[in-house]
């Protein structure tokens, strides 16, 4: 892995934990279903409040929205995990998950249209209202979620603040994903953007759920970093090819993703022009998909993808278990590690 494929952690020299020996409830153990439905039910009531003078087309078109994207199990775990994982009542982070609902449903519709991919968007809207949507959602109504709560001033000024800063960050790194063909065509290129369109949010949440437990400056950093890692680990899990080349949307947008880079900086000359020259055609051409996913199933750059990935949940796993101690919140937050890289590794359903 190279030295900009993810930077060093801070990792702090303890942190607050539970017991070793600590056993929960059985009835209040990773209640992992009421914790998502909790958080969508969080994130439309923001919705309907803060909308409630404005009925009609925005509220409409914002549940649209989160019709449209439900979002991963895994971010709506996160949040109320790391909570636990510190002793923190699960329950408390349920307004940091409500947020990042609200957050990377508006994200996930920009990045649709940034690739010029409409599908099934909500209610046929034209391109520009679902820009106006999706900066609502994604940019707003998070903050309206935080507003809502009963915190303490310095912990909604912190949540806040973590906010805007990984929007800003996201932003950054979706700008450098999108120029990404104006680019060298590196591994250390794609990860910068990795760390920022998915790093960031995941250490936002991380850093959010944490501040609740926890105010000191080194054990937030910790969280944030982990946080990060995690984000990068299902950015992998998303860039999971379809079994199928001609449904894998990333090979027809021409998407730079690791294990292409990967395979364009293992390559020989001859190889690398092979690779560029496939890459455009696949935008057009089913044949040229298959031929390029077979090119990235190589067994030397498939060896390499393996190991970076295997390095990111290596290095998470040591980070989570200098950060909490064992628990029945930790050992989610690895399981939830674990089926990241595996996911990475691979193919996604085909349809």
């Amino acid at each position: 892995m190279s030295d900009e494929s993810a930077a060093e952690p801070v990792i702090p020299t303890a942190g607050p934990a539970l017991p070793a020996d600590t056993v929960l409830p059985a009835d209040t153990v990773l209640p992992a279903a009421a914790w998502s439905e909790r958080a969508d039910r969080l994130a439309r009531a923001a919705v309907a409040e803060t909308c409630r003078d404005h009925p009609g087309p925005l509220p409409d078109g914002i549940h649209a929205l989160l019709d449209r994207y439900p979002g991963s199990v895994q971010c709506r775990l996160f949040a109320p995990a790391v909570a636990g994982a510190l002793s923190a009542p699960p329950e408390d982070a349920l307004p940091v998950a409500a947020a990042s609902r609200l957050w990377w449903a508006g994200a996930q519709m920009l990045d649709d249209l940034a690739d010029g991919s409409t599908g099934d968007a909500p209610t046929a809207r034209t391109g520009a209202e679902r820009v106006l949507l999706a900066m609502a959602c994604g940019t707003l109504l998070p903050f309206a979620v935080i507003d809502r709560q009963p915190l303490p001033p310095a912990t909604a000024a912190h949540w806040r603040a973590a906010l805007l800063d990984a929007s800003l960050l996201a932003t950054a790194g979706q700008l450098a994903d999108l120029a990404s063909a104006q680019g060298p065509p590196t591994a250390a290129r794609v990860m910068a953007g990795y760390r920022g369109k998915s790093g960031a949010p995941y250490g936002r949440d991380a850093v959010m759920a944490a501040r609740l437990a926890t105010d000191h400056p080194t054990h937030l950093r910790g969280w944030r970093a982990f946080g990060e890692l995690f984000g990068v680990l299902r950015q992998l899990a998303n860039d999971a090819p379809y079994e199928d080349a001609v449904l894998d949307t990333d090979l027809g947008n021409g998407t730079l993703t690791l294990l292409l880079a990967d395979a364009l900086e293992g390559a020989d000359p001859s190889g690398r022009e092979r690779l560029l020259r496939l890459r455009e055609r696949a935008r057009l051409e089913p044949d040229a998909r298959a031929e390029l996913r077979a090119a990235l199933r190589d067994s030397e750059t498939a060896r390499t993808y393996a190991d970076r990935v295997t390095t990111l949940r290596q290095r998470a796993c040591a980070l989570l278990d200098r950060l909490a101690g064992a628990s029945a919140y930790r050992d989610l937050l690895h399981a939830l590690l674990h089926e990241s890289a595996a996911q990475a590794l691979g193919p996604a359903p085909a349809a």
